[in-house]
């Protein structure tokens, strides 16, 4: 026939929260190999069992790493909103190249290249964006606090993303509440 060797795909399908294959994202906070903190790689797959991430360095054609999600930070483009200070700059996009979970900044380049350290709150993620909810105050929202999540949409009226949990199950946050 003409189906070749290939006519049964082995991987699993990725869970609606996983990063995909090829995401690029940027490494930190490892302390068994600092030396890898700040380097930026790409998505080779996900282990569900181990609950790590085997990633790609960007520098070496050979070297694969496994890491655990909350060492990884996506590098990705994102709209900027609400810059008071900046006010030119609202509606620009901009590319997110790391977290600072001490600070809850964001270090983004902005497009005339300088690097800005923005809150979750000035930017705009876009949909499919992989996401850490975060910051849920409420009795009943605390539960959703750490919990990894997609971007469904963003409602430009509400100020809110919908992001969904589980299958099936959505909540409404702020852009504070939603960190990558």
């Amino acid at each position: 026939g003409g189906c070749g060797s290939r006519s049964v795909r082995s991987k699993r399908t990725a869970a609606f929260n996983e990063l995909p294959a090829r995401t690029a994202v940027t490494i930190s906070g490892l302390r068994a190999a600092p030396e890898q903190n700040g380097k930026s790689a790409k998505v080779v797959s996900y282990d569900a069992e181990r609950q790590r991430y085997t990633v790609q360095l960007d520098e070496s054609e050979s070297e694969q790493l496994s890491i655990k999600v909350d060492n990884l930070h996506l590098i990705m483009m994102v709209e900027l909103v609400d810059l008071a200070g900046s006010p030119h700059l609202n509606g620009a996009k901009g590319k997110i190249l790391n977290y600072d979970p001490e600070s809850s900044r964001y270090h983004v380049q902005l497009p005339d290249g300088r690097l800005a350290s923005l809150s979750p709150a000035n930017v705009i993620l876009g949909p499919e964006t992989r996401c850490t909810v975060a910051g849920l105050e409420s009795a009943a929202a605390q539960r959703h606090n750490g919990t990894r999540a997609k971007v469904v949409g963003y409602d430009r009226e509400t100020g809110r993303y919908e992001v969904m949990v589980a299958e099936g199950s959505h909540l409404k946050l702020k852009r504070e509440n939603v960190r990558v």
